[in-house]
């Protein structure tokens, strides 16, 4: 193997290393077209010595960026902030004696992290529990209660894919030249003309890089305008690195719906079947998981239940398995499986409080 057929190969694995989206486990991920809409993808990898998952974004042209979106997992009621570790117990902040700080990407309650994200998102999350706590405190449910129902907004979702999809047009075109240039022109060039050709194609990658940055600022700047300092990095990047210039509009997408809910963003992305099933497993998520007879918890339940509603569909019908299966006798309400012996776990979800089918099917499918 000669020394550009060895360099072209190190190129292609950065490439689809650079493909590879990675997440906190159990955020939801969306694959968005030129057309505002998106598809949601399945579950990535998971890579636990890291506490991370993957998901490969579309490699090839037409090049699809990933939107991640991941509710906070802090729970804010007018008392206090409860926070949720990776491990161990929650631990409950009262609003008197908390000391809130933040750094470029984690947001600090009496110096424990309660979030991390990008610069854009910490900033947001930091200026709503810094409005929550010097609210009055007749005041901090209203005030908390807002922010779940602007989270919530499949509409505001639409909006906002819309200003990408508008904003990320010249963008799109960019990165799927370079990456048409780099993979196919240039190996197509150097098999005909040989490394002498070698500075031109240098000259050409900055100059199709040079474009998608300033283009990639521009839209940047008007969907985060607050992220300055992850704008100035994201550029740098582009400009010196021809493989990371062809996924800009991943960088511009991550975080597009940060700031809403997963509901939100499937009622404003999917259509009406993939939004039902994803529905029924956020409901479900809430109401079967963490702490679910507290105010948060609640409160939340609420709204998606209204979300849910203005889309059209029937929150108790998504609490329950649309038929029950031949035999079976008890159900788990948060991952819906199905068991024929009496259970007080369930296997799959470790959900402890199963719950027992009203009456058989006569017709229902084998097990």
């Amino acid at each position: 193997m000669s020394p550009v057929e060895s360099l072209f190969l190190v190129v292609v694995v950065i490439y689809l290393i650079q493909c590879i989206s990675w997440v906190t486990p159990g955020a939801s991920v969306f694959a968005l077209s030129s057309r505002g809409r998106g598809k949601r993808k399945p579950r990535g990898f998971v890579w636990s010595a890291l506490r991370t998952e993957g998901y490969l974004a579309a490699p090839f042209p037409p090049v699809k960026p990933l939107a991640v979106v991941a509710w906070p997992s802090f729970q804010l009621d007018p008392q206090g902030i409860t926070v949720i570790p990776d491990q161990g117990e929650a631990l409950f902040l009262p609003w008197e004696n908390l000391t809130l700080t933040h750094t470029e990407s984690r947001v600090l309650c009496n110096d424990r992290a309660v979030f991390r994200g990008s610069e854009a998102h910490v900033l947001a999350y930091f200026a709503l529990i810094q409005k929550v706590q010097r609210a009055a405190i007749q005041q901090r449910g209203l005030v908390i209660e807002r922010w779940i129902s602007r989270a919530m907004s499949a509409p505001a979702v639409t909006r906002r894919v819309e200003v990408f999809a508008g904003r990320s047009c010249w963008l799109r075109i960019f990165v799927n030249l370079q990456f048409i240039f780099l993979f196919l022109i240039v190996p197509l060039a150097f098999a005909a003309f040989g490394p002498r050709i070698l500075g031109r194609v240098i000259l050409l990658l900055l100059a199709i890089s040079a474009f998608i940055a300033l283009e990639f600022w521009t839209a940047h700047r008007k969907l985060f305008p607050e992220a300055g300092g992850t704008r100035l990095k994201a550029v740098v990047t582009i400009v010196f690195s021809p493989v990371a210039a062809i996924r800009a509009c991943d960088v511009l997408a991550r975080d597009l719906l940060g700031r809403s809910h997963p509901l939100a963003a499937a009622g404003g992305l999917l259509q009406p079947p993939e939004f039902g099933a994803f529905a029924g497993e956020q409901l479900r998520l809430c109401r079967f998981g963490g702490r679910p007879d507290k105010w948060y918890q609640l409160t939340l339940g609420k709204f998606m239940e209204r979300a849910i509603r203005q889309k059209g569909g029937r929150p108790d019908a998504l609490l329950r398995p649309a038929r029950q299966d031949q035999g079976c006798i008890v159900y788990c309400p948060r991952c819906l499986a199905q068991y024929t012996r009496d259970v007080e776990t369930c296997a799959d979800c470790g959900f402890e409080r199963v719950s027992a089918f009203a009456t058989e099917s006569a017709g229902g499918a084998k097990t």
